[in-house]
């Protein structure tokens, strides 16, 4: 391949990735005005699932009526979990390094849920990474190489 291609290739791939950077951007910005009402829809959800009866059966639906339109609540969805017996099944079947190895626990199960002493955990920088845009110009900051 010549060396003007390899060139227009490469600048038409650093294009493309500027166009997603500024389509990202502007994304970004929209989400940001919606969180506002994404939190206060999921406010009110939790309020009216507040008001169902105590005594509703899982596998029923109920209805909340409102002004122009009502609310279907839904019956509860199917959830699967070990049993302690089946733990115990699977502690034998696995063995003890298996088990412990497969094993999750809960950090809120902990005797001391935040752990300050490292006796049950480890912190690490292992978790997500996340994007912030920054407007060009800002002040003190460069951009990345």
């Amino acid at each position: 391949m010549p060396r003007k291609r390899k060139q227009d290739a490469a600048e038409a791939q650093w294009n493309q990735r500027q166009k997603l950077v500024q389509e990202f951007a502007e994304l970004d910005r929209e989400i940001d005005l919606i969180k506002p009402r994404l939190f206060r829809h999921q406010k009110i959800r939790q309020l009216i699932l507040s008001w169902l009866p105590s005594d509703l059966a899982p596998e029923e639906e109920a209805t909340v009526p409102g002004i122009t339109c009502d609310i279907l609540i839904s019956s509860r969805d199917k959830v699967r979990q070990v049993t302690e017996d089946g733990r115990k099944k699977l502690f034998k079947l696995w063995g003890p390094r298996s088990f412990i190895a497969k094993c999750l626990v809960h950090l809120k199960d902990l005797p001391d849920p935040k752990d300050d002493d490292g006796l049950y955990t480890v912190q690490a920088l292992a978790g997500p990474r996340h994007l912030h845009v920054i407007a060009k110009g800002e002040p003190g900051r460069e951009p990345a190489a």
